[in-house]
């Protein structure tokens, strides 16, 4: 990773400053993301987060140029460290809509890691990847449905303001929805969070 510079854990450094400045550079010169994509099979966890935190970083500002690297990060969802799981789980959520391959047949683990996954960043994440999966076009809106009402609910309803965002993706994506979320839409807009209340009003407008 010379031409790439240094990733944080490699100089000791506690602050993301060294993985966005190689982010920096992986924007001006894309060719040095198979250096970042080599890192995605490190053994090292450090290295691994680092990496992962790196294409999350250029999928904020071009998604496009990490879409290709969408199938190295699938294995890192399993990881054992935190960390790498959620950089894993944020970069495919901000490439979901331009890789719908690779995220349907991981519906279902991404359905397991909204019921089991210690990490609420993690499921964060796979709420969002299923709304941007969602807003792909109206078959992805069905397949993602079952999995974005079970988001509504995780964890105590922790991500049901993510979930109705990205139930109004699917609408927008299959308006033949509405029927089905207009229920869901009235339900929310007294939830106790501000947040939820928020979300599911702009879910009720578009309906």
């Amino acid at each position: 990773m010379d031409e790439l510079g240094p990733l944080s854990s490699q100089i000791g450094q506690r602050s993301e400053a060294a993985n966005r400045d190689a982010a920096g550079r992986c924007l001006a010169n894309p060719a040095l993301l198979e250096d970042v994509a080599f890192g995605l099979g490190h053994k090292d966890a450090a290295v691994l987060g680092d990496a992962a935190e790196v294409m999350t970083m250029v999928a904020q500002v071009a998604p496009g140029l990490v879409a290709p690297f969408a199938e190295r990060l699938v294995p890192l969802l399993g990881h054992q460290t935190t960390r790498v799981r959620w950089e894993a789980m944020h970069a495919l959520a901000l490439v979901a809509v331009l890789r719908p391959e690779v995220i349907f047949p991981l519906l279902p683990r991404l359905g397991e890691l909204l019921a089991s996954d210690s990490s609420v960043i993690v499921r964060d994440y796979a709420t969002e990847a299923l709304g941007n999966y969602a807003g792909r076009g109206p078959e992805a809106a069905e397949q993602a449905l079952p999995y974005l009402r079970q988001a509504l609910t995780a964890a105590g309803g922790k991500h049901a303001g993510r979930a109705l965002d990205g139930l109004a993706k699917a609408l927008a994506a299959a308006p033949g929805l509405a029927g089905e979320l207009l229920p869901l839409a009235e339900q929310y807009q007294g939830h106790e969070r501000g947040v939820v209340r928020k979300a599911a009003r702009a879910l009720m407008k578009r309906l």
